[in-house]
């Protein structure tokens, strides 16, 4: 699998197994956070945006609209990464049940959808609780579906596994998110990037 640009390297990436029932993942609360689940808006292909994830000026949002202005179409910009498009990625800290050893993970899917199927996940329906996804104890596992085949490769079937214990030491390697996992490029590193992808006009 292709490592994405917007995680630093080094830092390991979940990858997806093709099955039923073939994926079953724990969630990791984000380090000094009770959240376990964080967008992050790319430019695909070139990074992280600037402006839209830190409100810091960002060289490709300012090429896109360099050419917006110029007459160039929406979904072409879109299409090459210059413009953001509507679904940011979904990042979490996890632990691959079915390969435990291998410690803590980046999950990174595509956006909404599954942001909310998990929310709604995260709330029992017949009591209104919401479900300690992270706890190393009473913790839930997310098992779902994926088949790298298909036309839109995703997380389906989204579902909750029964409570479960997990290792507390495999939460040793929590990390930061800022800090540790995400590839954030200066106005200038992700100016060149851009340059080298497609000449700024």
């Amino acid at each position: 699998m292709k490592e994405p640009t917007y995680v630093k390297p080094g830092i390991p990436v979940y990858s997806h197994r093709d099955g039923k029932g073939a994926n079953r993942v724990r969630f990791l609360a984000w380090k000094d956070s009770l959240d376990f689940i964080r967008r992050l808006w790319i430019h695909p292909g070139l990074g992280a945006c600037l402006n839209r994830n830190w409100n810091e000026p960002c060289p490709v949002c300012e090429e896109a609209k360099r050419q917006l202005d110029q007459g160039t179409g929406y979904r072409k910009l879109v299409r090459e990464g210059l413009l953001l498009g509507k679904t940011p990625r979904i990042l979490a800290q996890i632990i691959d049940r079915n390969d435990e050893e291998t410690g803590v993970q980046i999950w990174d899917v595509a956006g909404s959808e599954i942001e909310i199927a998990i929310m709604n996940l995260s709330v029992h329906k017949e009591y209104g609780l919401i479900i300690p996804w992270t706890d190393p104890n009473y913790g839930y596992d997310l098992i779902y579906d994926y088949d790298s085949r298909s036309d839109d490769p995703k997380p389906r079937n989204l579902r909750r596994s029964w409570q479960s214990k997990l290792n507390k030491g495999l939460y040793d390697g929590v990390m930061d998110f800022d800090e540790e996992i995400i590839n954030r490029l200066t106005h200038a590193e992700l100016a060149t990037i851009c340059v080298a992808r497609r000449p700024l006009k």
